[in-house]
């Protein structure tokens, strides 16, 4: 099981805090202006779209490194965990877009007893955004981790 870090833990709960406080305090001025809401709609539909990509090609088989079959297990369970953390950050990014949509449509048809949809979704928005600036970190870590995988599996199989 991968070990959480403090640094990782605090960065968590900093963001929880600051997704409920925004959620709370910025609910209604986002739920009445439009512009906030095209943008976030544009931001995480991209950012949906690059994680599940990156996702697809840093998940194929293809991509295991070489070696024996019980290095290629070792490298996927390890690989599959960490992916489900992006995993999870992806359905953070839909389910936004989804309270999106309904506090559009709780908006349009002025259904005020549900206008606190839009405090939910601005603080999925709010930490969907600020988990996304952990993801480079991610990334790099994952890239360097499976380099030197290859590079101990070629010093391996050096003639």
């Amino acid at each position: 099981m991968r070990k959480i870090s403090a640094c990782r833990i605090f960065f968590l709960l900093a963001v929880l805090v600051a997704s409920a406080a925004g959620g709370y305090f910025l609910g209604d001025d986002i739920r009445a202006a439009e512009k906030p809401n095209e943008y976030i709609a544009v931001i995480f539909s991209i950012l949906a779209a690059s994680l599940f990509a990156v996702v697809s090609i840093v998940g194929d088989p293809g991509m295991l490194p070489s070696g024996s079959s019980a290095a290629a297990w070792t490298s996927a369970r390890d690989l599959q965990k960490q992916l489900h953390t992006f995993n999870g950050l992806f359905l953070l990014y839909l389910l936004t877009l989804g309270l999106l949509v309904a506090s559009e449509v709780i908006e349009h048809a002025k259904w005020e007893p549900l206008y606190w949809v839009t405090d939910i979704y601005a603080m999925f928005a709010i930490a969907g955004f600020l988990l996304s600036f952990a993801l480079p970190f991610d990334f790099m870590a994952l890239q360097k981790r499976r380099m030197e995988q290859e590079i101990q599996n070629r010093t391996r199989n050096r003639p």
